[in-house]
């Protein structure tokens, strides 16, 4: 099935040759609901299977809005009957049956319909993780361009994508507010911002729970490019349309080693970079694309990364991406 084709009910869909834009449109204020988590978790797996997409570009469908953050009614039908307090550790195991439990063919559907609170909790925090790690395990390049603001969820869904670009505009903010709300991230930030900007400014972040504008978010490094907000689409799709021209299976190895490379020592990490080397460079497209290489240094008597990079830069100097 093409990604394109699907009928979700949070998420409107349009493909310009390899780029998938999706647009988040949950009103009235773009919270993430368990809806809009079912929506990409069936996005991103379907587009896993379509290879006519090489990027998807994700953005809020709402005037100035992208994903404001998690939706509080969903948190508070998780929360708001009394019950005693379970530490982390008596917690964990709980999670750890539940994931088993959810990965039985039909057991997401029912347990959300008839589990209540707590069990359409469990699978809204199941499809969560489940999404966004398969969006970093993906030959598929996400990238978030963030037209409003992006805080808890909505930051760690942005958080989740490759490449994130910004509005430079007044009402953008971005940040993890939970322990504002008495929480702590619970979609991924605190390993996510770690791994990103390191435990010192990760822990401050998470900690302080204070929104930074979008400068303030490029400054520390959230964001990878701010942009006019007239421009934010346009540019962010750009870059996509460049990265969905890359051998897909360079773009998942890559991604990999990026992303799961530092949970291994440094030795097994770089063992796991030669793999991916390796399995990249026995593709059919390396092969068409070392001879255009070699074509094009004697033609111009120097790498032509330097002498003529734009055909490159663009993906147009050879077929990466056919099998």
């Amino acid at each position: 099935m093409y990604a394109a084709d699907l009928h979700l009910d949070t998420i409107e869909l349009e493909r310009s040759g390899r780029v998938l834009t999706a647009r988040v449109v949950a009103p009235p204020l773009n919270f993430v609901t368990p809806a809009v988590v079912r929506d990409l978790d069936t996005l991103t797996a379907t587009a896993d299977t379509d290879d006519s997409v090489g990027a998807v570009v994700l953005t809020g469908g709402l005037p100035g809005r992208f994903l404001t953050h998690a939706d509080p009614a969903a948190l508070g039908g998780m929360i708001d009957r009394p019950h005693p307090f379970v530490p982390a550790r008596a917690a964990a195991p709980v999670l750890r049956a539940a994931a088993a439990a959810l990965r039985l063919p039909g057991a997401t559907d029912l347990i959300e319909r008839h589990g209540g609170g707590l069990g359409a909790g469990l699978v809204w925090g199941y499809r969560w993780k489940r999404t966004t790690l398969r969006m970093n395990r993906s030959r598929v390049a996400y990238l978030a361009a963030i037209n409003g603001p992006a805080l808890g969820g909505g930051h760690e869904i942005a958080l989740a994508c490759d490449l994130r670009y910004a509005a430079d505009a007044d009402h953008v903010r971005l940040g993890q507010i939970e322990t504002l709300a008495n929480l702590i991230p619970g979609g991924g930030a605190t390993q996510r911002l770690t791994r990103l900007l390191g435990a010192a400014k990760a822990i401050e972040v998470t900690l302080e729970g204070t929104p930074f504008t979008a400068q303030e978010a490029l400054r520390l490094g959230l964001i990878h490019r701010l942009l006019p907000a007239e421009d934010l689409l346009t540019e962010t799709h750009a870059t996509a349309a460049r990265l969905a021209a890359r051998n897909p299976i360079a773009i998942a190895e890559l991604k990999r080693a990026v992303y799961f490379g530092s949970d291994k020592s440094l030795s097994r990490g770089l063992d796991a970079e030669q793999a991916g080397f390796i399995s990249v460079g026995t593709t059919a497209a390396a092969a068409r694309t070392t001879k255009a290489f070699l074509e094009d240094l004697d033609r111009l008597a120097d790498t032509p990364f330097l002498a003529d990079p734009q055909p490159w830069l663009d993906g147009t100097r050879v077929d990466q991406v056919s099998k």
